[in-house]
Formats: structure tokens, sequence, C-alpha cells
């Protein structure tokens, strides 16, 4: 006869499949909820012209002649310019772009993590030599972090959307973040980004709709996973702990 502990309980007769549906059905449900507001649907719309836009400058340029007289351009001046222009606040895509079209994607991906490396070594150096220059000129991008201890602050600062890279890598070091935690969120965020601009150099005079297509589909990866994860710790933070002792301080 059985005993009261083996007799079948409700969660035993579940249908099969059930604990598979109930995930689905709450996807579902969170898909149903988002809501696409008119900023992001004229964001979009921006996006694809000037995605036309730079598919009919690409065609208006002789890539193949551009890579033959890149591969002329002395491989340590391109390496310094790299380096140090986005400390200046050259736009750091463009200079991977350049990276892989003068040295190709292995090369290239090798020596922008190195000139990533150097940049923030430098920024970090340059904003303890004079905090209040970079104080005055940084001021409103200071004013959007939150209250944070340092590792969150590192990666919701380079997950900001809109920030430029030269103030990223300035602000970090000017709120109080340590080298170390810097460089373990900075670097490898960064070096993650610049893929994407070294591959289209590397293969920019061979391009086809595949390539093409794989290029969009790695940056909107990225975008979404960055803007995913930014939502996502900005919701931490503000649920979070008060700042701890040692949590960076803004300077006066």
């Amino acid at each position: 006869m059985p005993t009261p502990d083996s007799n079948p309980t409700p969660k035993d007769h579940r249908e099969p499949g059930t604990s598979l549906r109930q995930p689905i059905a709450g996807w579902w449900e969170r898909l149903r909820r988002i809501r696409i507001t008119p900023q992001q649907w004229r964001l979009a719309a921006f996006l694809v012209a000037l995605l036309l836009l730079l598919s009919w400058g690409y065609r208006q340029i002789d890539v193949a002649a551009l890579h033959d007289r890149a591969a002329h351009i002395s491989g340590p001046v391109v390496f310094v310019l790299m380096t140090v222009l986005p400390l200046l606040g050259f736009p750091v895509s463009v200079l991977h772009a350049v990276a892989g079209v003068r040295f190709g994607l292995g090369w290239g991906f090798l020596l922008v993590a190195i000139s990533i490396l150097l940049q923030l070594l430098a920024a970090h150096r340059i904003v303890g030599l004079a905090p209040h220059f970079f104080a005055r000129r940084l001021n409103a991008l200071r004013r959007r972090l939150p209250d944070a201890a340092h590792q969150p602050l590192t990666i919701f600062t380079m997950l900001l959307p809109g920030a430029p890279y030269s103030a990223q890598i300035y602000v970090l070091p000017l709120v109080g973040v340590p080298l170390n935690v810097y460089l373990a969120w900075s670097l490898p965020i960064n070096v993650a980004r610049s893929i994407v601009g070294i591959a289209f150099g590397e293969f920019s005079d061979r391009l086809t709709p595949l390539t093409v297509s794989l290029f969009l589909l790695y940056g909107v990866t990225i975008m979404v996973l960055s803007a995913w994860s930014f939502q996502r710790l900005r919701k931490q933070i503000a649920a979070g702990r008060p700042p701890a002792e040692g949590d960076p301080t803004p300077p006066a």
C-alpha cells in the first residue's frame, strides 16, 4: 500500500513542455511591453540615412588604390598617430580603420590593443598631472555619472551612449578610479569595440554583400549588448547601496 509520501502531487502531473512554455511566455510578455519612442524611430531613420550616405561615398573612392598607397606609409608613423591623436580628441574609429588598411587584421588588432593600453595609461597619468584642467572641460560629462563603486562606474562610463572616447578615458581618472580597475574594464571593452573598425579597414577593398552583412550584424550586436548592459547597470546602480568609503569623489 503506498505511503502518503509516495502519492502523486499536482507538480508530478504537469503537462509535457510546461517548464519550457513558462519562460517563453515570460519573454513574450516582456517583448509586448517594449514601446519604441518617437526619438528611437528618429534615431533609426538617421542611422539608415547615414548608412546609405556612407555606401554612396564608399562607391566614389578608389579603395584598391588607397590600399596600395597605405602599404608605402611608414608603419611606426601610423602607430604613433593612432596612439596620440585619440588623446587629443580625434575619432578613434577612423584610426582603427586606418590600422586595418595599413597592417591587416592580425597585426592591426595587436597594434590597436597596444595603442589603447598606452592611451589609457597616458590619460590616467595626464589627469594626475593636471586635474583642474580636465575638471573644467569634463564637468558636464562628470555630472552625468552616478555615485557608484569603481568597477560599475567604469563599465557605466564606457557604455555611456554618445560619450566621446577621449572624454571617457579622461573622466574616469578624474573622478578617482584607480589604475588597476580602470585598465581591467576599460581595456577589454574598447579592444572589443575596435574589431569592427580594423576588420572594415582590412576588407574594405573587397567588400561583398556577405561581409557587409557581417559588419552590420556585429555592429548591431555590439550596440544592443552595450545598450542592454547600460540599462541593466543603471537600474542596479539606482537600486544599489549608497557610496562606500573609497568610492570616487569628484573634485570640487
